[in-house]
C-alpha cells in the first residue's frame, strides 16, 4: 500500500517548534536515550512497569518500522544545537484482533503543553490511511494524564485483562 501523505510537523507556539515524524532506524540510540531521561514515574507509565534495557525497547519500537502495520512517531524539537526526541508514539496492527494497538509517552518538561495530542492526532491519521480503523491502549488505572488524553481524543473506556490497567477502545472514520 502506498504512504499517502500525512502532516508530519506541528508548531507547540511561536518560540519552540516540535516537529512529528516517522522515526527510523537511524533513531534507535536517540530514542533509547529519550526513554532513558524520562522520569521514573513517566517511564513506569509509559511501559506499565519497571524497565531496564531501554535500548533494546528502542529497537523494538523501531523493528519493521518501515512497514503500515508497525510504526514508530516521534515528537522532536530543536535544544541547544541539536533536534531532540520530546515524545514518541508506537503503534502495532494485530491481524487477530484487526485492532491496533498504541503507546504514546511525552517527555516531562513537554507535558501539558499539547505534544501528546498532536502524537495521537498524527497516529490516528496515519492509521487510518493505511486502512486500519480500529485503535486500542491501555493504561495503568493511576495514570490519569493518559486516561485523560484518551477520553479527550473520544476513546471509549472498558475492562482490561491486566487489573492494574484500564482500556480503551476507537472506532476510526475513514
Amino acid at each position: 500500500m502506498r504512504n499517502p501523505s500525512w502532516p508530519e510537523a506541528i508548531a507547540a507556539d511561536a518560540q519552540n517548534r516540535v516537529w512529528i515524524r516517522t522515526a527510523a532506524a537511524r533513531d534507535v540510540e536517540s530514542l533509547g536515550e529519550y526513554f532513558g531521561e524520562l522520569s521514573q514515574p513517566s517511564r513506569h507509565n509509559r511501559f506499565m512497569g519497571t524497565v531496564s534495557n531501554l535500548s533494546r525497547i528502542a529497537s523494538e519500537c523501531l523493528a519493521d518500522g518501515s512497514k503500515a502495520d508497525r510504526f514508530t512517531l516521534v515528537a522532536e524539537s530543536r535544544e541547544l544545537t541539536r533536534d531532540a526526541i520530546i515524545g514518541e508514539a508506537s503503534y502495532a496492527f494485530d491481524r487477530a484482533s484487526g485492532r491496533g494497538e498504541f503507546a504514546i509517552s511525552v517527555s516531562d518538561r513537554w507535558q501539558c503543553q499539547g505534544v501528546g495530542s498532536a502524537l495521537l492526532c498524527a497516529l490516528q491519521f496515519r492509521a487510518a490511511s493505511f486502512g486500519y480503523f480500529e485503535l486500542f491502549g491501555e493504561t495503568l488505572k493511576t495514570n490519569d494524564s493518559m486516561k485523560n488524553l484518551a477520553r479527550k481524543a473520544g476513546f471509549e473506556f472498558t475492562r482490561s485483562l491486566d487489573w492494574r490497567a484500564v482500556r480503551f477502545d476507537k472506532k476510526l472514520s475513514g
